[in-house]
């Protein structure tokens, strides 16, 4: 589906705006895509579908394919422990408590949002990469994980020596069912998020949970940045939704939201304010950039992260899924 369908693809409204320019620049190539609001759920979504999608993820540059490191015995312990508690129960540690914050570089804080969670509880990753979160998991002693990822490098599939299932493919291609599946920063790549959800869904263990984390498109970031925010990050990310679209894309795939939140970095802040001084994410060679900034400007970007989280406005965010009674 392109612009030219003249309906939204998230809510199938038919007020669309017009199209806006944005800029590859995680890898500095500067190809213009163009995007464009819904004005009725305001979802900001590329206008045509890239046909080689694979380039702009092959390399091995894309972070997701770059990121697997083992932490030291020392430390797998600590972080097991100090996580302990967290596991499965949402009510004991909310967002934004201390503990989270203590553990945010060794473990996974996200895990203590999702209720009755346990260490054998039958996790999928979707989007997983060369499946870093889900060696986080293994660290922390979950034992029954399975990551999928269309773009997973073909040696890296298979159950690997953490006992780590990988599969390259699409979702349906995974067999069994999951008490957790996890979509990190991955349903946006997707073009039809509706029927990742949906199959999702069909795909849980009674009593299983989905939970997604996704860039939100927020008035406070666009008004600041437009199209150089960095979540955008054209053309790989398909959708930017709202808050009230994803929701509403939840429930059309038979989802309730059980809770949610913001979490938001100041990353995202400092690259924004690098775009839109002509600076991408990554050098020539593939290797990781630093965001043209100075000591002061990098720690305003994280005080305006965790102010936009706690009123709401947090440039990505979290959701915790249900099937809909």
């Amino acid at each position: 589906m392109t612009h030219n369908s003249r309906r939204c693809r998230i809510c199938g409204g038919p007020r669309l705006g017009e199209t806006v320019a944005v800029r590859e620049m995680m890898f500095g190539t500067r190809e213009r895509f163009a995007y464009f609001f819904c004005g009725d759920c305001g979802t900001f979504q590329i206008a045509d579908f890239p046909d080689d999608m694979a380039r702009f993820y092959s390399g091995g540059s894309y972070y997701s394919f770059n990121n697997r490191t083992r932490s030291p015995a020392w430390k797998r312990l600590l972080t097991r422990l100090a996580a302990a508690g967290m596991v499965g129960r949402p009510e004991r540690y909310p967002a934004g408590t201390s503990i989270i914050d203590r553990i945010r570089r060794g473990a996974e804080p996200w895990i203590a949002q999702v209720p009755g969670l346990r260490r054998d509880s039958r996790v999928l990753d979707v989007g997983c990469g060369e499946g870093a979160r889900l060696d986080r998991l293994g660290e922390l002693g979950f034992t029954r994980l399975t990551g999928v990822d269309p773009y997973l490098p073909a040696d890296k599939a298979g159950t690997n020596a953490e006992g780590i299932t990988l599969v390259r493919g699409e979702l349906a291609d995974v067999a069994g069912r999951f008490d957790l599946i996890t979509m990190h920063h991955s349903l946006e790549h997707f073009p039809d998020p509706l029927a990742m959800l949906s199959t999702a869904r069909e795909m849980l263990a009674p009593g299983g949970r989905i939970f997604v984390r996704i860039p939100l498109m927020q008035r406070a970031v666009w008004d600041r940045y437009g199209a150089d925010w960095s979540q955008i990050d054209a053309p790989r990310h398909f959708y930017l939704f709202t808050p009230r679209a994803f929701r509403g894309l939840a429930e059309r795939a038979g989802l309730s939201t059980q809770s949610a939140g913001c979490d938001g970095l100041g990353w995202s802040q400092a690259w924004s304010l690098g775009y839109a001084r002509d600076v991408p994410m990554h050098l020539p060679d593939g290797s990781a950039n630093r965001p043209p900034l100075s000591a002061a400007e990098i720690a305003d970007c994280d005080r305006l992260a965790a102010e936009l989280n706690a009123v709401g406005d947090g440039d990505q965010g979290w959701f915790v899924l249900r099937p809909a009674a």
